[in-house]
């Protein structure tokens, strides 16, 4: 049988124009190997992927109490804020991460099986979502053990997750690109990662900058940060933050699209 009629038979045939579409469609095989990475990770561990929870737990307790006392914030407000931050940045930082070797790391597979190059993206990205549930509910638990209540804002945090997850797939797809091209973009992104967590609202908050509060809005990471922080904590999500998060979203995925319309035969031989 030729791989023509495979990819015909498992619905995974597919040009550099569909790969996107057809490998976010075909969940069912990347949704199996995120959760097959995830369980290689934590073989033979008891609690396997709950170390992330309690490693957050950790965490959260140690740099609230000491970050609420340098910064003066009331450690009932700023706990539950830097644990939410915390989780949402951690699952972007690795994400971002692990997708600039995302094709690298899969290069025998992708030489030796054609299938959507999307799915291995997808893959990295799923198995770094699930962890995000496995964590945030420590940022939930603050909000309780402070005595706060869960507003009605509670409503949109599914809509903030889904568009934070489509997020991860664009941004995947084109790092997994371009560092599949360019080997020293890894590191290079390494260091930017780092930066970005000082100049993004994590650990502050934009009303601490006063009358530089602007500079937040021009950072898509805390807008994509508050919309799913702001549901939980009870806050008010600003019309800007919609708008950055969905106008961001539509330009990242034209230009993975139009990046796999441009690269995708050339990639294997890259790799």
């Amino acid at each position: 049988m030729t791989t023509k009629n495979l990819d015909q038979e498992n619905d995974l045939s597919h040009s550099a124009a569909t790969d996107l579409w057809v490998g976010i469609k075909s969940w069912q095989i990347w949704f199996t190997l995120g959760q097959h990475d995830i369980k290689q990770r934590y073989r033979r561990s008891v609690i396997g992927p709950f170390w992330f929870t309690l490693s957050t737990a950790i965490m959260v307790g140690v740099l609230g109490v000491l970050y609420s006392t340098l910064l003066k914030q009331k450690i009932d407000d700023y706990l539950p804020y830097l644990g939410v931050g915390l989780v949402v940045w951690q699952y972007f930082a690795t994400t971002v991460l692990e997708s600039c070797i995302g094709l690298i790391s899969m290069s025998y597979l992708i030489k030796q099986i054609r299938i959507p190059l999307t799915i291995h993206v997808c893959r990295v990205i799923w198995r770094n979502f699930v962890i995000l549930m496995h964590s945030l509910p420590v940022a939930i638990l603050t909000l309780f053990i402070f005595g706060h209540k869960i507003g009605v804002e509670i409503l949109l945090l599914p809509l903030g997750l889904i568009i934070i997850l489509l997020h991860g797939v664009w941004i995947g797809t084109v790092l997994a690109i371009l560092c599949a091209r360019f080997r020293d973009i890894p590191p290079i992104i390494g260091n930017v990662v780092q930066i970005a967590f000082f100049f993004t609202p994590v650990m502050w908050s934009p009303e601490a900058l006063k009358d530089r509060a602007w500079v937040a809005q021009f950072n898509p990471i805390y807008h994509l940060l508050e919309i799913v922080r702001a549901p939980i904590v009870g806050r008010p999500i600003l019309l800007e933050s919609w708008v950055w998060s969905i106008a961001f979203l539509v330009v990242g995925f034209t230009f993975a699209q139009w990046l796999l319309t441009k690269c995708r035969e050339r990639i294997p031989y890259w790799l």
